[in-house]
């Protein structure tokens, strides 16, 4: 297996050197775990997620729109047919192109991978990270995590066979363990602690407008109450060249909205009030889910590079 070729000016884009997932040739000890996915799977899996996608956001098919993610991703699809009226999001078919596979050794299920590729939608095109999963094997592989980013993450390093090397979510190396992670980012959501975390711009700009929006509601007599925590879904993290690693997680917002004296909840989020359809009581709760890519250095603090959020569910009491 060798590292897949890509041209030079998507390679000073993405600064990712990859491989092509593939099975082992032979060289690898024995007893070494079997990569996670081969070559040609890995470009079927890709292509298989296109058309699904582009089927469900043009012809409006929401039952593919189910099927195409897990975790965190799966967490929203219903509320995103919710807010649609009942299909997806309208959007423009997509490709992708020079995808770069990062393919790890594992045992057993679950089993996934992570790509970067060049999304193209349109005249114009995107740099994306995805990770892409399968649990069992009735479950088939689905989309775990998919995030538009800017700039140049860290390099992911490989073996000598060119396999991504992944790292334990409960490894004490690097300092901080990618499994707590959810929780860190928790913390700074809720309390503006960055102590174990440095903030992405997408979290700073929440908290700052969160905290416009309980101003503005309590002149509306609407009391807020917010609490966020991991999800409990897997984080997936890969090595990087300096022996950090790249982390993907998620985790959850929920926030409580509740009428005082002659408050009115109708005030609350535009896409809380579309998710209600209108209706209305003494206390609204609202629940958003975090994506996030993060990266944790050997010492220090970890940096949040990548993150997006969607609301999953809404309540009236």
């Amino acid at each position: 297996m060798r590292p897949r070729r890509v041209a030079p000016a998507v390679l000073a884009i993405l600064l990712l050197t990859g491989c092509e997932g593939g099975h082992d040739d032979g060289d690898a000890a024995d007893d070494a775990p079997a990569p996670a996915v081969s070559a040609d799977a890995s470009a079927r899996i890709l292509a298989a997620y296109v058309r699904g996608y582009n089927k469900a956001v043009t012809a409006g098919d929401a039952k593919e729109w189910r099927g195409l993610g897990t975790d965190a991703l799966g967490a929203t699809a219903e509320a995103a047919l919710r807010l649609g009226g009942g299909r997806p999001p309208r959007a423009g078919a997509i490709s992708l192109r020079n995808p770069v596979m990062y393919v790890p050794r594992l045992r057993g299920l679950p089993r996934w991978f992570a790509t970067v590729a060049l999304e193209r939608r349109g005249g114009g095109e995107r740099p994306i990270f995805a990770v892409f999963v399968e649990k069992s094997a009735r479950s088939g592989w689905r989309l775990s995590s998919r995030m538009y980013f800017r700039g140049l993450p860290p390099r992911i390093t490989t073996d000598e066979q060119g396999y991504a090397v992944a790292v334990d979510p409960g490894a004490s190396a690097p300092a901080t363990t990618p499994s707590a992670l959810p929780a860190a980012h928790a913390a700074y959501l809720d309390r503006g602690d960055d102590r174990s975390i440095w903030p992405g711009t997408t979290a700073r700009r929440w908290r700052t407008a969160e905290a416009r929006q309980e101003k503005q509601l309590r002149a509306h007599h609407v009391a807020v109450t917010g609490r966020s925590s991991p999800t409990g879904y897997p984080v997936y993290a890969l090595r990087t060249d300096d022996g950090g690693a790249i982390v993907t997680y998620s985790l959850r917002r929920t926030t409580t909205y509740t009428a005082t004296g002659g408050g009115d909840v109708a005030a609350v989020p535009a896409d809380v009030r579309t998710y209600l359809h209108g209706r209305t009581g003494h206390r609204v709760t609202a629940t958003w889910v975090w994506r996030a890519v993060a990266y944790v250095p050997v010492r220090g603090r970890a940096t949040v590079l990548i993150e997006d959020f969607d609301l999953a569910s809404a309540r009236v009491a």
